[in-house]
């Protein structure tokens, strides 16, 4: 006889619930099945969804000690916690899709009780059972919306499992940030209202007027380009952006809708424009991966001074975290994007 089986000998194995029949957990050994601990939560703005139950000494949990602890250490506001599944020790392998079909139903109860405005699904399971999506390691930190049968709405942002951080402590710091950055937008509303603002130049006297401002400047320069593929050989720039800290301003280039088109009388003085900023020696210019930037500048005799690099400086601060140009602006700027 399977050890299990005489291990829970005592317990009843199977479930009397409704909204279980067909599910085949049902037919594995288990302490219990179907904990409907929705009965007892109370309403909450913040909901953490583990995977399932831990069972333990005749009692089931959500997490472990070690990691509720980690999740009280790390979000010391009020909040409630449940599972995405209500059978302890369930895995990913066990979740056949009419099986999550089935879960899903435990899952609405559980949000219509405690009516969240934020909820942390914990981990890739947890996550599949709420936005039908794969690929935690993609996916934590972006929200995504999420709606019951009975009308209540909320915003879904997944993490890594508490104990995915305390396997990996470097996990650590995007766990505490995704909490700290979502509960920030979507409890407290902290949400930038004003926006990027930028000015397109479209003229030559407007190209000379930036020159004149920014080519003996010793305040910091970023700059970004859009292409129009990735092969500096081939492809061309089509728009450069330049700010610093008093404006934002986008030059089109070899953009259809520019002035400055390729073959323009003016072609050759916005380049030679940006040549003088760029080439500025009294600052610094910051680029995000810079070596593509550089490239495609090359390409048109431009070789930048001083040039900094935000994804080679944050690796230097902490090389386990994403470093794409996106990744960074969502850790550290989520406020002031609309959608994360």
């Amino acid at each position: 006889m399977n050890p299990l089986a005489c291990l829970y000998a005592s317990h009843k194995l199977s479930s009397d619930n409704p909204l279980c029949e067909g599910c085949t957990i049902l037919s594995q050994s288990k302490p219990c099945y179907s904990v409907p601990d929705y009965d007892t939560l109370e309403e909450a703005q913040v909901l953490f969804l583990s995977d399932s139950f831990r069972y333990r000494f005749g009692k089931v949990r959500p997490f472990s000690d070690k990691e509720a602890a980690l999740v009280r250490e790390v979000f010391p506001y009020p909040h409630s916690i449940s599972t995405s599944i209500k059978c302890p020790s369930v895995k990913e392998g066990d979740m056949t899709p009419d099986n999550m079909k089935i879960c899903r139903q435990h899952l609405e109860a559980t949000i219509d009780k405690v009516k969240p405005l934020l909820v942390f699904p914990c981990g890739n399971l947890a996550m599949k059972m709420l936005i039908k999506k794969s690929g935690i390691t993609d996916k934590r930190g972006k929200s995504f919306s999420y709606s019951t049968e009975s009308g209540h709405s909320c915003t879904v942002v997944p993490l890594f499992h508490p104990f995915a951080v305390i396997k990996e402590p470097r996990h650590r710091f995007l766990f505490e940030t995704d909490i700290k950055n979502a509960y920030d937008k979507y409890v407290l509303g902290k949400i930038s209202k004003e926006g990027l603002k930028y000015k397109v130049v479209n003229t030559l006297k407007e190209i000379e007027d930036l020159r004149e401002l920014l080519q003996d400047t010793t305040k910091t320069l970023s700059a970004d380009i859009e292409t129009t593929g990735l092969n500096f050989l081939q492809d061309s720039i089509q728009t450069i952006a330049v700010s610093t800290e008093d404006g934002t301003w986008v030059i089109p280039l070899d953009h259809k809708d520019s002035p400055f088109i390729k073959g323009s009388d003016h072609y050759p003085v916005v380049w030679g424009a940006l040549r003088k900023i760029l080439e500025n020696p009294n600052n610094k210019k910051v680029f995000h991966n810079a070596k593509f930037d550089l490239k495609f500048l090359i390409c048109h005799g431009i070789y930048a001074k001083n040039v900094w690099d935000t994804k080679i400086m944050h690796h230097l601060i902490d090389e386990n975290i994403p470093k794409s140009l996106m990744d960074l602006v969502k850790l550290y700027f989520p406020t002031e994007l609309e959608n994360l």
